[in-house]
């Protein structure tokens, strides 16, 4: 399988690499000098690590912490077959022993919370903690988006990849913060820029969340979990979060008033609080 190669970027690191089920997967961490655990941050559809730029330097003060292009994006190989969530939360169950990282706290949003519950399915002795960011168990129960979040799930592939995630990020985040943050558009719109999807890779990973379905393993889960979720999500519905909470047991529930999809950023502050403190619970 051809490996995509790296390029310098004058304000990207190169990434780190591991090889996985002969294709190779690419990586950023950042590590303390006496780290007090690990962190693995699966981001969503469509994106790629960079997603992960204001988390990794604030985490990375006290784990070892680490963000994953799934396979097909970012600086990790492309493939050539489709794949399904339950590949990709192997890919980062490989990752996690290859560089000797298990157990680890696993944030995942959107897809990669998918991507996250099926690692906390397929390999729970990997998982120190599970945090899912605005995500659902999927199957027949997972509550579909409404009319600006399946806008959002049809990218414009006409336009350049900044345009693009400017047109999709804000269909998906709450209207206020996006009028309020042009500088958070800015600096979406040049992470996109970074290797940016195909439509052909694109449509791959869209397919891999149609398979998403764990809503009978919920109430065998036995790692701690921490959901969190705006109720004015538009992509994925604040009732996913609701019943994520409500079927994993023991599972604490932040709720973001007002916020969107992606409460990483909208609520950056209080997001990177809130979990770095129950992380140091667990």
């Amino acid at each position: 399988m051809p490996q995509q190669t790296s390029q310098t970027h004058p304000h990207i690191p190169a990434p780190k690499r591991v090889s996985v089920g002969g294709h190779s997967l690419a990586y950023d961490e950042i590590t303390p000098a006496d780290p007090q655990g690990n962190v693995l941050f699966l981001t969503g559809l469509g994106s790629n690590r960079l997603g992960w730029r204001l988390q990794l330097p604030v985490f990375g003060q006290m784990y070892r912490a680490m963000s994953l292009d799934h396979r097909d994006t970012g600086d990790s190989d492309p493939v050539d077959a489709d794949y399904s969530t339950a590949d990709q939360a192997d890919d980062a169950a490989a990752l996690l022993r290859a560089v000797n990282a298990a157990p680890a706290h696993i944030v995942g949003i959107s897809m990669g919370g998918f991507v996250g519950l099926n690692l906390a399915v397929r390999h729970p002795e990997l998982v120190r903690s599970l945090t899912l960011v605005a995500t659902s168990a999927g199957g027949a129960g997972h509550v579909h988006p409404d009319p600006a979040g399946l806008e959002a799930l049809r990218p414009d592939f006409t336009l350049t990849p900044g345009e693009r995630a400017r047109r999709t990020y804000s269909l998906m985040m709450s209207p206020d913060f996006v009028a309020a943050r042009p500088d958070t558009l800015d600096a979406i719109a040049a992470g996109a820029s970074y290797r940016p999807l195909t439509p052909e890779r694109y449509a791959r990973q869209f397919r891999s969340t149609r398979t998403h379905d764990v809503t009978g393993e919920l109430a065998g889960l036995k790692v701690p979990t921490l959901v969190l979720h705006g109720n004015a999500d538009p992509l994925v519905r604040y009732e996913n979060g609701q019943h994520l909470a409500a079927q994993i047991p023991g599972a604490e529930f932040v709720t973001y008033e007002g916020a969107g999809h992606i409460p990483t950023l909208e609520r950056l502050n209080d997001f990177n609080r809130e979990v770095l403190a129950f992380m140091g619970k667990h």
